[in-house]
Parts: structure tokens; sequence; C-alpha cells
């Protein structure tokens, strides 16, 4: 009944066994494919840290020209301002100008060229006549109003000449301030669509950087998982290294159990033998048996 029962234990200790060592094989199998999940996970992590790295580099190079346009943007506008400035100066002076122009006008008679033909004609006239004092004062007295309005003639042709100058400096100003503004207006422009690419570029900096922090935590995950598969395959491998012992105690179990009892039947018969008493078939058999041994040994 012993032997039945240790030879039942043996074969559960070694289907056990089995059981283990079949749960160790998927065991190494799992951990070898999680082994190259996790490198998996680390270099698709890395190039997308690798990307991230890249398109920042970008952004700060389109930064750099973003704000070195943004500054020359900022120096036009200056320059176009004082133009505008300088040019609304210019055309107040024009304006006061044009007043004066009119002003005088209202108060000039006659043309140029008769005035001077007036002048001419009555300084050759005193020159070839003799005029008695009076006449000769009243004469010299009209030639002097001529000159007065022909001085003014003179004087409004400069202011003219002015005037034309102011035209031509208004609208020179003017003629830079559009050019200026034109320029800025395109560099603006070049600005704004550098600013969008920033923009762009930054979308997929934070698409990139989200998809490498999943990658990440995708592999520290693999790695917990793969950490508590080789935990559980060193507890199996204790559980093998346990249930083999126990297998080899089983083993050994009836060997000694035997030992023991003959070796009470032998010390049982010993003792019979110096008293003269009667032995049992066991006593008997023992008793053979080590005298047996004995003569092997002889």
């Amino acid at each position: 009944m012993d032997s039945e029962v240790i030879q039942k234990s043996l074969d559960d200790l070694y289907r056990e066994l089995d059981d283990l060592k079949a749960k160790n094989a998927t065991q190494k199998s799992e951990i070898a494919n999680l082994r190259t999940k996790i490198d998996d996970s680390a270099n698709e992590r890395d190039n997308l840290n690798a990307e991230v790295k890249h398109l920042s580099e970008q952004i700060k190079t389109l930064r750099s020209k973003r704000d070195s346009l943004n500054a020359r943007v900022k120096e036009l506008k200056l320059k176009r301002d004082e133009l505008r400035a300088q040019a609304a100066e210019k055309r107040e002076k024009l304006t006061k100008l044009l007043e004066q122009t009119q002003h005088m006008s209202e108060q000039i008679k006659g043309s140029v060229s008769e005035l001077y033909h007036q002048i001419n004609s009555l300084d050759w006239y005193i020159q070839t006549n003799t005029l008695a004092p009076k006449t000769e004062r009243n004469i010299i007295a009209k030639i002097s109003a001529l000159e007065m309005n022909l001085a003014k003639h003179k004087g409004l042709r400069n202011v003219k000449d002015k005037l034309l100058q102011l035209r031509v400096e208004v609208g020179a100003l003017r003629i830079q301030a559009q050019s200026t503004h034109g320029e800025l207006t395109k560099i603006a422009e070049e600005s704004e669509k550098v600013h969008r690419s920033m923009q762009e570029l930054a979308k997929a900096v934070i698409e990139k950087r989200k998809a490498a922090d999943l990658k990440h935590a995708e592999y520290l995950q693999r790695h917990q998982q793969r950490r508590e598969s080789v935990n559980k395959l060193r507890e199996n491998l204790q559980l093998i290294d346990q249930l083999r012992s126990k297998i080899g105690e089983a083993k050994e179990s009836p060997r000694l159990k035997g030992e023991k009892v003959k070796s009470k039947y032998k010390e049982m018969a010993t003792e019979k033998v110096r008293t003269g008493g009667k032995l049992s078939f066991e006593e008997f058999q023992a008793l053979m048996e080590d005298s047996a041994s004995e003569g092997d040994e002889e």
C-alpha cells in the first residue's frame, strides 16, 4: 500500500515537473519575444526623438530668419514714416508758397517783356531829349515804379522756382515712401510665411513628441512585462529544483524504510538466538540475509 502511494506521489511529481518544463519553454519564448518588442519600441522611440530634434532645429532656424525679417520691417517702417513726415512738411511749405504766389500775382501788372519795353523806351527818351527837370523827374519816377513792378515779377519767378523744387522734392519723397512701403510689405509677407511654416513644424513636433512618449511608455511596459516573466521563470526553476529534490526523496523513501524494518527484524532475531527463542519467518529471513551479506564480503 505504501509503495502504491509513493508511486502515485512520484507520478504526480513527474507530471508537475513536466508541466513546469513546458511552462518554462513558453516563458522563455515570451521573454525572447518581449526582448524583440522592447528593442523595436526603443528604436521607434529614438527615431521619433531624432525627428523631434531635427524639426526643432528647423524651427530654431526659421525663428531666427523671422526675427531678422521683422527687424528689417521695423527699420523700413521707421524710414517710411520719416519720409512721409518730410513730405508732409514740404507740402505744408508748398501750400504757403502757393498762397504767397497768388498774393504776389494779384499785385503785379503787365508782363515782364512789356515792363522791359516800357523801361527801355522811357530811358531812351530821357537820353535823346532835352527835358525840363520836373518832366525828367516824373519820367525817372515812372521808370522806378516800372522797375519795382519788374522786381516783383522776378520775386514771383523765384517763388515759382521754389514751388517747382518743392513739388519735385515732395514727389521724390512720396515715391521713396511708396517704394519703402512696398519693400516692407513684401518682407512682412515673407515673415508671415516663415511664421506659418514654424507653426506647422511646431504642430509636427508636438505630434512626434506625443508618439515618442507613447513609445517610451510602451518600452517601459514591455520592460516590466519581461521583468515579471523573468521572475516567473526563476520561480519555476526554483520549483523544478524543489520537485527534483522531492522526487529524489520519494525514490529514496521505500529503500530507507525497508532498511529500517530489516534492521529491526535483525535485532529481534539476534536477541532470540541469544536467548533461545523461536524465530519468525521475517526474523529468520533478516538473519539469513545478513549472514549472506557477510559471506559475500568474505
